[in-house]
């Protein structure tokens, strides 16, 4: 889990968000808000990478091509006559056309310079399966070329595909839900998967309710964790995740006052990604 090249701070890192798939952990929208917030606060150049089928739930936090109710469209970048997302970045790596640079061109910006994303939709499933034997070897590419690199990832830990994703990944960040049989379904899991141990593992609620029996604190206690974050419920921004507006929340409510629900959310995400940092710094520094 090294990096090959050094910006700023911090070397080039992936950031890899996983759960099994089994259960809604709210992982998408957290990774559309701690990306958000990373690119906008930070001098980081940041890349969202969507390995799932024909999931758009990504595309909807930032683009509503129906509305015009958010300033930030949707613009492809690249030529027009070349396929796009991981398809068309695939198509390259076969035929040995490709560079790490290049991959802006197979992107869709979010933030000119700062944010920008790539997946596919409405492919096939004999496309999807082939591309994913090359998840791997994109993600390393990107991680070339972009400062961090925040993988939405969920499948069987056994998946050697997923294994392989979360090897080469700086910092695994694992998305549970406020349920007890699901966080201990998880301990048990996290027994027999090496995968699932060690100082870049963050445990993290992706639609965390504060007034639940199940509290950060309880949670932590429960699984004798240091700590376990959370991105509090927001009605305006699960309503921003719908309309392709969460760069325009973010915006709004950047500097909103903590005791404001949506200041709170803004606060919390503040939180996890500078713990996001401060983690990749010190495995780094550590040689891990």
């Amino acid at each position: 889990m090294k990096c090959e090249k050094e910006m700023g701070k911090i070397k080039m890192a992936i950031i890899s968000f996983w759960n099994d798939g089994k259960g809604e952990t709210g992982k998408t929208v957290s990774i559309a808000a701690i990306a958000t917030q990373m690119s906008l606060e930070n001098n980081f150049k940041v890349l969202i990478f969507n390995t799932k089928y024909n999931d758009i739930t990504m595309e909807d936090c930032f683009w509503n091509t129906g509305s015009k109710g958010s300033k930030f469209e949707f613009k492809e970048s690249g030529k027009t006559d070349i396929d796009t997302g991981i398809k068309g970045l695939s198509k390259a790596i076969l035929s040995n056309k490709t560079s790490p640079e290049i991959i802006t061109n197979y992107t869709k910006t979010i933030f000119k310079g700062r944010l920008e994303f790539l997946a596919d939709s409405k492919i096939s499933k004999e496309d999807y399966v082939k591309q994913r034997s090359l998840l791997k070897e994109m993600i390393k590419m990107a991680n070339k070329y972009y400062d961090i690199v925040l993988v939405d990832l969920e499948g069987d830990i056994e998946d050697s595909i997923i294994q392989g994703i979360l090897e080469i990944s700086n910092i695994a960040v694992v998305t549970l839900s406020q349920s007890l049989r699901k966080i201990n379904n998880y301990m048990q899991l996290r027994e027999k998967n090496n995968l699932l141990v060690g100082k870049n593992i963050m445990l993290l609620v992706g639609r965390y309710d504060k007034k639940s029996t199940y509290s950060l604190k309880n949670i932590a206690r429960h699984m004798g964790e240091k700590e376990v974050y959370g991105v509090p419920y927001s009605t305006l921004f699960f309503e921003s995740c719908n309309e392709g507006k969460v760069a325009d929340f973010f915006i709004k409510f950047r500097k909103a006052k903590i005791t404001d629900n949506n200041g709170l959310l803004i606060d919390s995400v503040r939180k996890i990604s500078t713990e996001i940092i401060e983690r990749i710094k010190l495995l780094q520094e550590m040689n891990i």
